[in-house]
């Protein structure tokens, strides 16, 4: 009778630490490596949502010069600023296009010599 006991213990032991550790060795959607084109997109999603948040502050600034809610200098000044913010953000997203494209060709001639 111990002899079964201690037998079915070793057994739901065993289960017990399968089912435990099972999770620490399956890979999971979250635990991917991310892969460069990840990085890529993921990179383009942020310049395109810094791109807009630019575009919206733009027109909240003329806005308010609109409305006499700031002097002629005081928008002269934050314009100037948020233009060029949002052009390094332009010329980001337009390099990172290139990029992609070069990539996508880089792909394409990796596919074509197998």
């Amino acid at each position: 009778m111990f002899l079964l006991i201690l037998l079915w213990m070793i057994i739901l032991g065993i289960a017990l630490l399968v089912y435990l550790g099972f999770p620490l060795f399956s890979k999971t959607a979250s635990q991917r490596v991310a892969t460069s084109e990840d990085i890529i997109e993921e990179r383009q999603q942020t310049l395109f949502l810094e791109r807009e948040r630019s575009y919206a502050a733009l027109a909240d600034l003329d806005e308010d010069y609109e409305t006499g809610k700031l002097s002629k200098a005081d928008y002269q000044e934050l314009r100037a600023d948020l233009l060029q913010e949002t052009a390094h953000v332009i010329m980001q997203l337009e390099s990172s296009t290139m990029t992609e494209v070069e990539a996508e060709i880089e792909r394409f001639k990796k596919q074509q010599r197998r």
